[in-house]
């Protein structure tokens, strides 16, 4: 789990580039314990209902367990990363 949460910290500093960010996050522990969980991470446009609505849509009947977004000089808006998961099937 600790791993996920680096991968995706250091995938948003990739995308920020070197300007600095306005970060927000919210984290709720995973409901889920053990070996048999799976875990999705997906990029977004917080900016986009359909987008948003698309991607929930994707990952219905999975639990969120992390939100974060950011903001950039380089960018307009918000983007974010979503994580889902799962007991595997």
């Amino acid at each position: 789990m600790k791993r996920l949460l680096i991968v995706v910290s250091l995938l948003c500093v990739v995308v920020m580039g070197c300007a600095g960010a306005n970060v927000a996050a919210n984290f709720r522990q995973p409901k889920l314990d053990g070996g048999d969980v799976q875990s999705r991470c997906e990029v977004c446009d917080m900016r986009d209902a359909k987008e948003l609505k698309q991607l929930f849509e994707k990952y219905d009947g999975w639990h969120v367990f992390y939100i974060s977004e950011f903001t950039t000089q380089h960018i307009v808006g918000t983007n974010g990363v979503v994580c889902f998961e799962r007991l595997k099937k």
